[in-house]
């Protein structure tokens, strides 16, 4: 059985306001002190929530030249795409916040996918710290399929979690879609990992996951859950099998 510290709120809404209230104390904590607090971000509709908290009741609350916000996965689409994003992200976010252009760092959907790869893993190398050869995030803030996906990690693709490499590309097992995607070595090596999980679309995976039952192994979100010190932040009906 996994032991990951876990947070059960009502809904969906109180889920991001839970992760919102941590996100900008832990922004906090780097004010003043010339380091930035360097957060990769996944695209959904609980992170949505959580980015229009932050673009209103929460603006005020954080130093916005202190964050700097990177990405989790992306899909290859042009940033226009009502899929990318990017572009949901500086729509609730960035029209809306005065977080310098400088701060962001895209993955370009709307680039070639293997030139794409190389040039993020560039730009983490460039950009962040580095610790067990790989870069280190103060934050990654990650979803979970109703296959158990996390990251563009499928269950098809379960290679990415140990890849060497700090970026991918990934087809989407359904669409085909060409994803570009952070590892599992780059996630589990992040200063502090969240999941964002509701609906009770997600509640048998969890139980499996959290429990080691059924086809858990099956699931690349176990691998994370188990591989780091990630916590989960729930609505009740995705905790309902708990």
């Amino acid at each position: 059985m996994l032991y990951n510290k876990t947070h059960i709120n009502h809904e969906p809404e109180s889920v991001a306001e839970s992760v919102a209230r941590l996100i900008v104390s832990k922004v906090k904590q780097k004010e003043g002190t010339l380091e930035h607090f360097n957060l990769a971000i996944s695209g959904g509709n609980t992170p949505n929530i959580l980015f229009g908290l932050l673009a209103d009741e929460y603006a005020g609350q954080i130093d916005w030249n202190t964050l700097r916000i990177f990405w989790v996965d992306e899909r290859c689409v042009d940033p226009a795409d009502k899929e990318s994003n990017y572009g949901n992200v500086h729509k609730i976010l960035f029209e809306n916040v005065p977080l310098p252009p400088e701060n962001i760092f895209n993955i370009r959907g709307d680039n070639n996918p293997s030139d794409e790869v190389v040039r993020y893993r560039e730009v983490l190398k460039k950009e962040l710290p580095e610790k067990n050869g790989f870069p280190v995030f103060d934050m990654i803030l990650l979803g979970m399929g109703d296959d158990g996906h996390t990251a563009s990690i499928f269950p098809d693709n379960l290679e990415l979690i140990h890849s060497a490499q700090t970026v991918e590309a990934a087809l989407h097992p359904h669409s085909g879609q060409y994803r570009i995607t952070l590892t599992g070595n780059v996630i589990c090596n992040a200063k502090q990992v969240i999941f964002l999980i509701t609906g009770n679309s997600k509640a048998e995976i969890i139980e499996s996951i959290l429990n080691e039952k059924g086809d858990f192994e099956r699931f690349p979100a176990y691998y994370i859950l188990s591989g780091c010190e990630a916590e989960l932040y729930l609505d009740f009906e995705a905790a309902e099998r708990l």
